[in-house]
C-alpha cells in the first residue's frame, strides 16, 4: 500500500510538471543569462527575437564603480559539450556559419522596469566599432539588465573597467587638476549628478583643454571662469577622436571650471580631462 501511494504521488508530480511546462510561458521558465557567469553570451537565431518574438535579458551585477563595454559579434562557434544543457541546444552547421546580425540593446534597472539608456541599434556588418560597441557607466554592487533584441545569431562580449566615482558634485567642492595630469571619471547609469573640476592659471597663457570619453548617448562638458565665456562641448557615441581640444588664446590668471554631466537622463559612460 505504501509503495502504491508513493507511486501515485510520483505520477501526480510528473503530471503537474508537464502541465506547468505547457501552461507557463517559456520566458518565465527560462533563466536569465548573466555576464557574471560568463563574459560572452551567445544567442542563436532559433532563440532570437526574430524567431521567438521575445527579448533576451542578460543580468549583470557591477563589482565596483566603472563602465562596461558591450561588443556584438556575428561570428558564432559551436558550444563545448559541457556548456550544452540539452540535446535540443545542439548547434547545427547552418548556425555555426558567420552571418551578420542586427538588433537593439537597452539597459534597465534590477527590476527590468526602468530604462537607464536609450536604444542602441547595432549592426555587425559595419566597419565602424561605434555601430557594434556600446558603453554604460555602472555603480558598485548594483544589478542591471541588458535587454537584447536580435535578428540573426550573435555573441555579446562584456568587459568591465573599474574607475573611482568622483564625489566633487558641486562647484564649491570642485577638485583641482594639475597641468598635464589626466583625470578620469565615470557617469553611472541613472545618475544625473554633475562632477566639477577646477584649474588655476597663474599667468597669461594659451589655455588648452582636452576632453574625451565613451558613452551610449552624450556627455556634456561645460567650461567657465572669471575671464571665460561659458562654453559647452559634447562627447557622443560616434566620437572617433582620442581627444577633443578647446583652446583659448592668452587667458588671464585665475580659476577656471570644468563641469561634466550626462546631457540627458539616459546617458552614461566614462570621461577624461586634462589641460596645459
Amino acid at each position: 500500500m505504501k509503495y502504491r501511494n508513493s507511486l501515485q504521488k510520483i505520477i501526480l508530480l510528473v503530471c503537474l510538471v508537464a502541465v506547468l511546462a505547457v501552461c507557463v510561458p517559456s520566458a518565465v521558465l527560462a533563466a536569465d543569462k548573466s555576464f557574471n557567469k560568463t563574459a560572452t553570451v551567445t544567442i542563436l537565431e532559433k532563440n532570437s527575437y526574430a524567431s521567438t518574438k521575445k527579448y533576451t535579458w542578460i543580468k549583470y551585477k557591477a563589482p565596483g564603480d566603472g563602465y562596461l563595454t558591450i561588443t556584438v559579434k556575428n561570428k558564432i562557434a559551436p558550444q563545448p559539450m559541457a556548456e550544452k544543457e540539452s540535446k535540443d541546444q545542439d548547434v547545427s552547421e547552418e548556425e555555426t556559419k558567420a552571418g551578420y546580425a542586427s538588433g537593439i540593446l537597452k539597459l534597465y534597472d534590477s527590476k527590468k522596469k526602468k530604462a537607464l539608456s536609450g536604444n542602441f541599434n547595432y549592426q555587425t556588418s559595419s566597419e565602424r566599432s561605434a555601430d557594434y560597441t556600446v558603453t554604460y557607466g555602472v555603480k558598485k554592487n548594483t544589478t542591471y539588465y541588458l535587454r537584447v533584441k536580435l535578428l540573426g545569431s550573435a555573441s555579446y562580449k562584456c568587459k568591465f573597467h573599474k574607475i573611482s566615482k568622483s564625489s566633487c558634485t558641486s562647484k564649491s567642492k570642485a577638485k583641482e587638476v594639475a597641468a598635464n595630469k589626466k583625470m578620469k571619471g565615470v557617469i553611472t547609469a541613472g545618475d544625473k549628478t554633475a562632477v566639477w573640476y577646477k584649474i588655476k592659471v597663474s599667468k597669461k597663457q594659451i589655455l588648452n583643454l582636452y576632453y574625451s570619453g565613451k558613452t551610449n548617448d552624450k556627455l556634456q562638458f561645460t567650461f567657465s571662469g572669471t575671464y571665460l565665456k561659458t562654453t559647452k562641448r559634447y562627447v557622443t557615441p560616434e566620437s572617433s577622436k582620442e581627444y577633443h581640444t578647446y583652446s583659448l588664446e592668452r587667458v588671464q590668471p585665475g580659476t577656471y571650471y570644468i563641469k561634466v554631466e550626462p546631457e540627458n537622463a539616459l546617458s552614461s559612460g566614462y570621461y577624461t580631462i586634462r589641460w596645459n
